[in-house]
């Protein structure tokens, strides 16, 4: 797609557009996790990407559970924006032992293709989430949105 318009040039033609599916899977350092559910989809448009899945565990989370947790599988790794990480909360998730009241959120972890689980609210701040705090059958449906590389 292009536009014609005054100051149009190549390099800002929309030549991207992709759709597919992805695995997401839980990430924590010397943890292993087993799934009922890991599937989800993506549709990238230029540099934008939106990633929609369910991540449910099948039981509970296995080796070193004090680590922080992330998902990885990311189709695409995320780009670096300057003074600012993209991020967001997720739209359902349950079995989720947090320790704090606030709401399961993701941020990106640089340039690379996952996301890091955050506990956050008003005056709690942000706590990594670890792999202890994942009941057995933990379960995550929702989205993630970034820039691509």
């Amino acid at each position: 797609v292009t536009f014609t318009n005054t100051g149009y040039t190549a390099a800002n033609a929309l030549d991207d557009y992709e759709e597919g599916t992805w695995t997401p899977a839980f990430y924590s350092v010397a943890a292993t996790f087993s799934y009922s559910n890991q599937g989800g989809n993506y549709t990238k448009v230029g540099r934008f990407c939106l990633l929609t899945f369910r991540l449910k565990l099948s039981g509970s989370p296995g080796g070193t559970t004090s680590n922080s947790v992330s998902i990885s599988g990311m189709p695409f790794n995320s780009s670096a924006l300057e003074q600012t990480y993209h991020g967001g909360s997720f739209g359902h998730y349950i079995n989720f032992n947090l320790a704090q009241t606030g709401v399961l959120a993701y941020q990106t972890t640089g340039t690379g293709g996952s996301v890091e689980l955050k506990n956050v609210g008003d005056n709690i701040g942000e706590t990594a989430v670890v792999a202890s705090n994942l009941n057995s059958a933990a379960e995550i449906r929702g989205h993630i949105i970034y820039h691509t590389q």
